[in-house]
């Protein structure tokens, strides 16, 4: 078991930029000061800022699995799975490296929180998970749901190649598809608003959804992105994540911020085909001298994604 912990942890180092691991344990970070409390942290990305001018979008992202990145029942058992069998029984290891290997995509605020902040999140994770009491577990995941990941992680940590590494983002500045080209979008009093082509790009989303730097060859590192690649886009695929996963439900509203995925129901279903052809048969038992009317089936299931399925 701790073989294979090991092997995992490394795997976890190798994924992680370079440009993170040069700036030691408590990487990713940011100079100054940083919050030291959970509302202080949550308080200075809060995603309602935004809903006062992009209601509709709010609305999406709110039903969108982005908007429980942190809280889904998944994230938080794998979480103390990590914490109990990793962070626990490793040599050497830290609550920081839960930072640097699972929350720079979940809660990428995190580097705007002190290490005690960080340790009380990880601590509160674990009382989500296990704690016996109900009504704490459901305390506890709703101070938690304050760190999902909303706005300003896509329009502004991530939103620019190597940005969240390499804190080249604008810290305060939103930036998006349009930004100061279009007057409409460029006119907030509160915060600059910029252009970023890189949003609108697959890469984007390997920035989460990858994660492994150009220098990890595909085969060391297999992820959805890497499944997109090779299967779709080395194929003569033309689409990118946001074309499928941002389609909108009306051909004139602008991006869907839903984000859909294998838990909508329709979406899935179009994007694989499924078809089942059954026979009735006997199933003929010489031991028992017994014969069993059954069915025997035939499955075809065809992928229609641009990538492989399961995948995160």
């Amino acid at each position: 078991m701790r073989f294979l912990l090991t092997l995992c942890l490394l795997f976890s180092a190798a994924i992680i930029p370079a440009s993170a691991l040069a700036t030691g344990a408590h990487s990713p970070t940011v100079p100054g000061k940083l919050a030291a409390t959970l509302d202080e942290l949550a308080a200075k990305f809060d995603p309602t800022v935004c809903a006062d001018c992009h209601e509709q979008i709010y609305e999406e992202w709110s039903q969108s699995m982005h908007s429980k990145s942190f809280i889904d029942p998944r994230v938080i058992q794998t979480w103390r799975t990590f914490i109990k069998q990793g962070l626990e029984k490793e040599a050497g290891m830290t609550k920081m490296d839960m930072k640097n290997n699972c929350m720079w995509c979940h809660a990428p605020y995190i580097k705007y929180a002190d290490d005690k902040l960080v340790s009380e999140i990880i601590d509160m994770v674990l009382t989500a998970a296990d704690d016996p009491d109900e009504s704490k577990r459901d305390a506890a995941v709703k101070q938690l749901s304050k760190l999902n990941l909303n706005c300003y992680g896509c329009h502004n940590l991530f939103a620019v190649k190597d940005g969240y590494w390499g804190n080249k983002p604008e810290e305060g500045a939103i930036y998006g598809p349009r930004g100061e080209d279009d007057p409409e979008e460029a006119k907030h009093e509160d915060f600059k608003t910029i252009k970023s082509d890189f949003l609108t790009t697959s890469k984007f989303c390997a920035s989460c959804h990858h994660g492994c730097p150009d220098s990890v060859p595909f085969s060391q590192c297999p992820t959805v992105y890497s499944s997109y690649k090779q299967e779709y886009l080395d194929k003569g695929g033309k689409e990118t994540c946001q074309d499928c996963h941002m389609k909108p439900d009306d051909p004139d509203d602008p991006k869907s911020h839903k984000f859909k995925g294998a838990h909508d129901k329709d979406f899935f279903a179009a994007a694989m085909e499924l078809e089942i052809d059954a026979d009735t048969t006997q199933v003929v038992s010489h031991y028992k001298n017994e014969i069993t009317p059954t069915l025997a089936f035939n499955v075809k299931l065809t992928n229609r994604s641009g990538h492989g399925i399961p995948y995160g």
